[in-house]
């Protein structure tokens, strides 16, 4: 090996190395890997999320509604026609973080809804863990009881997901613990915890592959047994 060539290897690894690290550097300030993942995946999620919100700014919401909150898994479900309640709202958002809802949460409980039905934190996975957001969780619930005391507030627990039916960036593991730690804050705070999460997994402890086509989001069917769970609170809320 002449030390010609050697010189241009170095050189050439060199480069490799400053690019690299660039790259590092230029992906921790945009987020991390897993924001990136998530910012790719989500494809233009941020302008989104900010319009839904938007939304609901202008929305009039009167006193005496029936609040589902969270992110897409609640978005997705058309609440008011499953629970055939006008008074029943939707307020989840694609994207949702317990940061997020923790900005948004004055302009829910502004209007003093009669009862609250949470699920929120899988997405905050990307980005963090789940000690940090069982803090949050923390504050969520704080910040409820203290704007809107007098509205009823149900803790539902996250859903599980399957990486067979396709990878994520989510594990079931983190899921169940959060879920455990979600069940001891509901409990120390003397609020129903809701179990959506048995309901949809199968033997593994996965979403079963029946109720999702792409192992997050749910289908028609697991919706139908959600509802299920939570309409016998609903008829409480709002008797005929």
């Amino acid at each position: 090996m002449t030390n010609k060539f050697k010189t241009l290897l170095g050189i050439s690894i060199l480069g490799n190395l400053v690019l690299a690290g660039a790259l590092f550097y230029l992906v921790q300030r945009l987020g991390g890997i897993k924001f990136m993942i998530h910012r790719i995946s989500a494809g233009g999620l941020a302008g989104v999320y900010e319009n839904r919100k938007n939304l609901f700014d202008h929305l009039p919401m009167e006193k005496g509604s029936i609040i589902f909150l969270g992110d897409s898994i609640t978005e997705y479900g058309q609440w008011e026609e499953l629970m055939q309640n006008p008074k029943v709202k939707n307020r989840g958002i694609a994207g949702e973080t317990t940061w997020g809802l923790i900005r948004r949460l004055s302009s829910i409980t502004a209007n003093q809804p009669t009862a609250i039905f949470l699920m929120i934190g899988v997405n905050d996975f990307l980005f963090t863990d789940r000690f940090e957001i069982i803090k949050n969780y923390q504050q969520i619930v704080q910040q409820i009881k203290a704007e809107t005391p007098h509205s009823q507030l149900f803790i539902q627990s996250v859903l599980p997901i399957n990486t067979t039916v396709k990878n994520t960036v989510f594990n079931n593991t983190e899921i169940n613990l959060l879920n455990e730690s979600i069940q001891k804050l509901a409990q120390k705070e003397g609020l129903i915890y809701l179990d959506i999460h048995q309901l949809l997994k199968n033997e593994e402890g996965a979403l079963a592959a029946k109720f999702t086509a792409d192992g997050v989001h749910i289908n028609g069917a697991a919706y139908s047994i959600w509802k299920k769970a939570v309409i016998p609170y609903i008829s409480a809320l709002s008797p005929k």
